[in-house]
């Protein structure tokens, strides 16, 4: 196989590949191609483009960005959120997730036509490669993986050994685990919450069904649409607990948070996204395994498959896991952990992680009926354009073709297709969460694989 660096190109290379490409577009003698239908979507007008971060930044630019740091520079996205998602571990307390054993090299197969698929966003109706080059979008980078090849990647705004915040889309390395130690026989998730996990015994989890935190559908008032209503509600503080703001109460905990909860409806009656069913999930885990939640992905997932980089997971003051979404990586290892999910996994890894069991199973948990009433399930059925679809293990959807996606607050990507045996992801620092171009992931495999 070739070398995994022999395709880079210097920042000259890219900007000059670029201009070319966008040069070719927009000629009047091209005459095939569609002019884009950019939308009136704007970002601020101060806002720096994220290709700042492409080749680092200076020892000035990097002191300015930590002093800026405060508990909602994560979740705005803005300047400093953008350095802030690249450089984790400057800001929280972090535990390693650690690589071992040799590097699953990755060979390349490029797919120039990926650049050339068109899709319809906040953003307006454009090819992938204007998306990426459309300031709006704020997109960093992304790679495409086809039968065990890459066959697209760009980096615009990140070094490609950065460890980048992958946001919820951390979120699957939870329901992944989840998946093997039920296998394994270490859960049941018919059991209850407090069956293991015995401090949220005198809560509302206390009866809710394991399966019902693990698929997000525990009826608990607990939405993630809910965060910023109030300072005291149970998901403003995790979130403010996770992403380490110091104007919370000293020694205040997730787990405090998780005991502040109320009931909204019926348990399993409504998929409801929610980052704390997330950390009960991680809360289970660690029960019945005795080990922190950073040492069961290194066990069962980092070691495994080959990465190139070691992980890093954000941590509370309290050294608590901040499993629902403080976890960074290199972006070819996300790519690496998609791979799992699909018949290429022995590219990356020795064993099969994923049994077939899983996707059967991620399927009949998956109930079209019960979504789309939410924040999140809404805004999927509206930017992808189709219903018929529902979400399971921690996916935000679960496509009856069998394809998978989970979204990152501020744009981040994890789409998987174990059909056409191909992953899509990106990273992006999205203003706001307002700009999320996940329908690219989903026409790259429509209209060039399917």
């Amino acid at each position: 196989m070739r070398n995994q660096n022999d395709h880079r190109r210097s920042p000259a290379t890219s900007l000059l590949a670029l201009l070319i490409g966008l040069t070719i577009f927009v000629s009047p003698t091209a005459g095939q191609e569609a002019e884009p239908q950019r939308s009136d979507f704007t970002i601020p007008a101060d806002l720096k483009s994220v290709t700042e971060g492409r080749d680092g930044f200076s020892a000035e630019q990097s002191q300015s960005y930590r002093q800026a740091y405060d508990g909602e520079t994560l979740t705005t996205s803005g300047d400093a959120g953008s350095y802030a998602a690249s450089r984790l571990s400057e800001n929280l307390p972090t535990a390693i997730v650690h690589r071992y054993g040799p590097v699953s090299e990755l060979s390349y197969q490029p797919m120039p036509e990926v650049g050339d698929v068109r899709a319809t966003t906040i953003l307006g109706t454009m090819t992938l490669n204007e998306m990426i080059q459309d300031e709006r979008s704020r997109l960093k980078a992304i790679a495409v993986i086809h039968k065990g090849q890459i066959v697209f990647e760009e980096y615009v705004g990140i070094r490609d050994w950065d460890n980048h915040l992958w946001a919820s889309a951390t979120k699957i390395l939870v329901g992944t685990l989840a998946h093997i130690a039920n296998e394994q026989g270490l859960i049941n998730l018919d059991e209850t919450v407090s069956h293991y996990v015995p401090e949220l015994g005198d809560t509302p989890w206390a009866d809710i069904k394991v399966a019902d935190v693990l698929h997000q559908r525990s009826g608990l008032d607990i939405s993630e649409s809910r965060l910023g209503s109030s300072p005291d509600h149970p998901v403003s503080l995790f979130y403010a607990i996770g992403f380490g703001d110091p104007n919370i109460p000293e020694g205040l905990s997730l787990l405090e948070a998780l005991k502040r909860v109320e009931v909204d409806v019926e348990p399993g009656s409504r998929f409801e996204y929610a980052s704390l069913n997330t950390y009960v999930t991680t809360l289970i885990l660690q029960k019945v395994t005795g080990k922190p939640f950073e040492d069961l992905v290194t066990e069962h997932i980092w070691s495994q498959a080959g990465m190139e980089g070691d992980g890093v997971l954000g941590l509370t003051v309290s050294g608590e896991p901040s499993s629902p979404g403080a976890f960074a990586a290199r972006l070819r290892d996300l790519a690496r952990f998609g791979m799992l999910f699909t018949p290429s996994w022995d590219v990356v890894a020795e064993k099969q992680l994923v049994s077939e069991d899983y996707f059967a199973k991620v399927q009949a948990a998956a109930d079209p009926a019960i979504y789309g009433e939410d924040y999140m399930s809404k805004r999927l059925l509206n930017d992808f354009g189709e219903d018929g679809f529902g979400a399971s293990y921690q996916w935000d959807a679960v496509f009856p073709d069998g394809d998978m996606y989970k979204s990152g607050r501020t744009g981040q990507c994890l789409y998987v297709s174990p059909e056409t045996d191909t992953v899509v992801v990106y990273y992006s620092s999205s203003y706001q969460a307002e700009v999320w171009v996940h329908a690219y992931a989903r026409e790259i495999v429509q209209q060039l694989f399917r």
